[in-house]
C-alpha cells in the first residue's frame, strides 16, 4: 500500500514537472489547460479583454454625422449684421425634393430665403421680382443685365408652414433659372392663378450662421 502510493506520487510529480515544462518552451499556448473559464486571469477574462479592445476600437473609428440640415421655419439665421427670421416656407416636392422658400419678414437684406438642395449647402438671399412677364416662363430670361438660363422646371406638390407668406394652393408650376455670378430666379404658378416670383443672389453657407436653438447636426 505504502509502495502505490510512493509510485502514485510520483507520477503526479513528474506530470506536473512536464507540464511546466512544456509551457515555458512555448509549445502550450498561455491559458491553455488553466483554471476555470471564469476565473479572473483565466481565457475567459483575457477573450473578454480582447474583445472589449475591439470594440472600443470600433467605437472611436465610426463616424460621427456632420455637415448642414435643412433649414426650417422658425431658424435664425445671422448673415453679418442682419438676422434673418424664418417665418413661413413653401416647400416645393416632385419626385423628390425640389426646393424651400423661406419668408423672412423684418430683414434689411433679404426678404426671400432660397434653399435650393435638401442639405442646405446651396442657399440664396432675394426679394420679390416683377421681372418675370405673364404668361409661360421662357427658358432664357435677361435679368439686370444679366441672362438666367433654365435650370429646373416641373409640377409640384406644395406645403405650407408657418406666418408670412401669401395665399397658395399645394400645387403649382415650378421653374428654376440661373444666371452668372449666382443668380437666381424662383418662379412658383400655383394652381390657385398666384405667381410667387424671388430674384436671389447665392451666399456661401460659410457666410450663414444658424443662432443658438437650432440643430444643425440632424436632417
Amino acid at each position: 500500500m505504502i509502495l502505490e502510493l510512493t509510485v502514485g506520487a510520483g507520477l503526479v510529480a513528474a506530470a506536473t514537472y512536464a507540464f511546466r515544462a512544456l509551457k515555458h518552451s512555448g509549445e502550450l499556448e498561455d491559458g491553455e489547460g488553466e483554471g476555470p473559464l471564469d476565473a479572473k486571469d483565466g481565457p475567459a477574462a483575457k477573450r473578454k479583454k480582447g474583445e472589449k479592445g475591439a470594440a472600443g476600437k470600433r467605437e472611436a473609428t465610426t463616424p460621427t454625422r456632420s455637415g448642414p440640415r435643412g433649414l426650417r421655419v422658425g431658424d435664425v439665421l445671422l448673415y453679418g449684421d442682419d438676422e434673418l427670421w424664418l417665418a413661413g416656407c413653401f416647400e416645393v416636392w416632385e419626385d423628390g425634393f425640389v426646393c424651400r422658400a423661406f419668408a423672412t419678414p423684418g430683414s434689411a437684406r433679404a426678404s426671400w430665403v432660397l434653399q435650393l438642395d435638401a442639405q442646405a449647402d446651396e442657399l440664396a438671399l432675394g426679394q420679390l421680382s416683377d421681372a418675370v412677364p405673364e404668361g409661360a416662363v421662357p427658358a432664357e430670361l435677361p435679368v439686370d443685365g444679366l441672362r438666367l438660363r433654365l435650370r429646373r422646371r416641373g409640377e409640384g406638390t406644395v406645403r405650407k408652414e408657418g406666418d408670412g407668406l401669401p395665399f397658395a394652393s399645394e400645387k403649382a408650376s415650378y421653374v428654376l433659372l440661373r444666371g452668372p455670378g449666382g443668380k437666381h430666379l424662383l418662379v412658383l404658378d400655383f394652381d390657385s392663378g398666384d405667381r410667387l416670383s424671388v430674384l436671389a443672389d447665392a451666399v456661401g453657407r460659410e457666410l450663414l450662421d444658424l443662432l443658438p436653438g437650432g440643430d444643425a447636426s440632424s436632417d
